[in-house]
């Protein structure tokens, strides 16, 4: 027991550098460079293949915006073959609410695997997590495959947040011609 408070504590730290770094870029805080137009479908970025600036493993953290507020990334996505591991385990039914009812194509190939919904998700409730924070502001999502896309047309921007540790958080996003953004984060470019 001894050892793993250590562990937690750095867990803890981790999640709370990727939280923040998280809020910053979706205030408008991150140095961004504009990469010009690109269509729905294009290829925008890759998912980091392992642990990347405070994160432990491969995932698209995506999350849709306007005026720096989020948005509840399934009111844009269009329904799709799910995995749900966002519970006490995969496909257990007591995960986060998958229910996609939007037009957007998915940023990642399907079959997606998610790992965090939106809003109070059950890692807020039953983990750590919501020692970190009350609500997820995105999705956390993987598939087969690293590739993503840009869910609609729209100006490309990449970027990264100084996170703590010295780390910096890579990400991308997309300024869509209706005023949303949609933003891809733990991704290289």
């Amino acid at each position: 027991l001894h050892d793993a408070l250590p562990i937690y504590q750095q867990l803890l730290a981790s999640a709370r550098a990727e939280y923040m770094a998280i809020q910053g870029i979706v205030s408008g805080n991150g140095a961004e460079t504009a990469a010009g137009r690109v269509e729905q479908g294009t290829r925008v970025a890759s998912i980091i293949p392992g642990a990347s600036c405070n994160s432990s493993g491969a995932h698209l953290h995506f999350i849709v915006s306007q005026n720096g507020s989020t948005l509840n990334p399934f009111n844009y996505l269009k329904g799709t073959e799910i995995n749900n591991c966002s519970g006490s385990s995969c496909g257990s039914g007591d995960g986060d609410s998958t229910n996609a009812t939007g037009s957007w194509e998915w940023p990642i190939s399907t079959p997606i695997t998610m790992n965090q919904g939106y809003g109070t998700t059950w890692a807020v409730r039953n983990t750590w997590a919501g020692q970190v924070y009350k609500s997820h502001n995105g999705i956390d999502i993987t598939s087969s495959s690293y590739e993503v896309r840009a869910v609609q047309s729209g100006d490309l921007y990449r970027g990264s947040y100084a996170g703590s540790g010295g780390c910096r958080l890579p990400y991308v996003r997309v300024r869509h011609d209706d005023g949303l953004d949609s933003f891809y984060l733990h991704v290289s470019y």
